[in-house]
């Protein structure tokens, strides 16, 4: 399966093909990592990376409730 390369601004741009996205199990918003090998590529879905902010920043969506009323105590 071939692809064209494209330019956007200062980037070069590929379009990943649905069936390819879906090999991978990837979804929109997810990273994919390029793994290179002299000329050979790999492209995989990259593993996720714990992210300090972002989890702390859903536990505090998830409880905001309870932590409101303990304030108000």
């Amino acid at each position: 399966m071939n692809v064209l390369l494209r330019k956007t601004g200062n980037s070069t741009v590929i379009t990943i093909p649905n069936k390819i996205k879906e090999t991978l199990g990837a979804e929109i918003g997810e990273e994919i990592e390029f793994i290179t090998s002299g000329n050979d590529v790999i492209i995989r879905k990259a593993k996720p990376q714990f992210d300090f902010d972002k989890e702390l920043e859903k536990a505090m969506h998830q409880y905001d409730d309870l932590l409101k009323e303990l304030v108000d105590k």
